[in-house]
């Protein structure tokens, strides 16, 4: 099942001298992303790293624009040395957009610690919070189907026969993974705050509340992973000993 992540972009001012030449091109590069020229945004935010090559608001801001032409490497590897040396302001952001990259790269547990990252630093981001659950939720899912196609192999070798090879449902499961991967792709969501301070998240919630959502989270997340283990242990128990 296709989960629409909730996503946030917002390009990072430098604090540098207004006319100077990072200045001007890192001007230059957020008017052309929000014209939605990329890749001359990508064109600016480059030539203005010369000035500034560990700058990580320049990292984020090429990591944004990665994300919008659907580079998804590429944005993560941005957003990744951005966070280096992310100010305490500027890394929820972007902790919060990696963890978008990585979720549409289905590294779901990846994902899920980028968002736990966001969490730490502002507890009350509900959108943060959300996606972390849909990231663990997909974890789950996929390491389901990787069992899934772990049993298939090894019926296969032990030569059952092509009826009893196939998943229950059999042209029904078929379907619905056809109806998957036609699934809409989750858009992005601009942000109109693009002064480089951190996103603001709705309210709605207390501090405390997050904090408990969130402990509550990494306790399914535990009692989740021990019950796959007890499945596979159960498995293994009851597999049938290969005679070589």
């Amino acid at each position: 099942m296709m989960h629409a992540v909730v996503a946030g972009v917002a390009l990072a001012a430098l604090s540098l001298p207004i006319g100077g030449t990072v200045h001007r091109k890192t001007e230059e590069g957020n008017r052309k992303y929000e014209e939605k020229v990329y890749d001359d945004a990508l064109r600016a935010y480059t030539e203005a790293q010369v000035g500034a090559p560990e700058a990580p608001e320049l990292h984020y801001d090429i990591g944004n624009v990665l994300y919008r032409q659907e580079k998804w490497d590429g944005a993560t590897e941005a957003y990744a040395r951005a966070l280096l040396s992310a100010t305490p302001t500027l890394a929820p952001s972007v902790s919060y957009n990696l963890g978008n990259a990585l979720f549409r790269q289905e590294k779901y547990d990846e994902a899920a610690r980028a968002y736990r990252r966001t969490l730490e630093s502002v507890p009350e981001d509900r959108d943060a919070k959300r996606n972390l659950e849909l990231s663990l939720r997909a974890a789950e899912e996929k390491k389901q189907q990787q069992k899934q196609q772990e049993q298939q192999q090894q019926q296969q070798k032990q030569g059952k026969d092509k009826k009893e090879q196939q998943p229950a449902g059999g042209g029904n499961e078929r379907k619905d993974e056809k109806q998957q991967q036609q699934a809409p792709k989750p858009e992005p969501r601009d942000e109109q705050d693009r002064s480089g301070k951190e996103r603001h998240p709705a309210g709605g919630m207390t501090a405390e509340q997050a904090k408990n959502l969130l402990d509550s989270l990494r306790e399914q997340e535990k009692a989740a992973l021990k019950k796959q283990a007890e499945r596979r242990a159960k498995q293994e128990e009851s597999a049938p000993a290969e005679d070589w």
